[in-house]
């Protein structure tokens, strides 16, 4: 019985953009998890809340890459990449 993991390549891909987002101090810390079934990344704007983001990758499943957001999800894939895009766009702030 092995667990789910992100490859190196994904994990690259992944860290790219948040390294992007710290740099901004939109998004704080991280966290993963590997199971069984699948692999969580977890996107956290403070360590004492809960995940902002998790990407979900799934063993088997039709579209394995997944993004959801306070249970909800946002997207999901057979590929890595139009996940990330959904994180790349900016986040608007109300300026007064």
């Amino acid at each position: 019985m092995s667990l789910v993991r992100f490859k190196k390549e994904e994990l690259n891909q992944i860290m790219e953009i948040y390294s992007k987002k710290i740099s901004i101090g939109e998004w704080k810390d991280y966290s993963i998890c590997f199971q069984t079934d699948c692999a969580i990344f977890s996107i956290h704007r403070s360590f004492r809340l809960d995940p902002l983001f998790q990407i979900t990758k799934k063993q088997l499943s039709k579209n394995p890459f997944m993004l959801s957001s306070r249970n909800s999800v946002i997207v999901s894939s057979k590929k890595l990449k139009p996940v990330l895009s959904y994180l790349k766009k900016p986040s608007l702030k109300l300026v007064r």
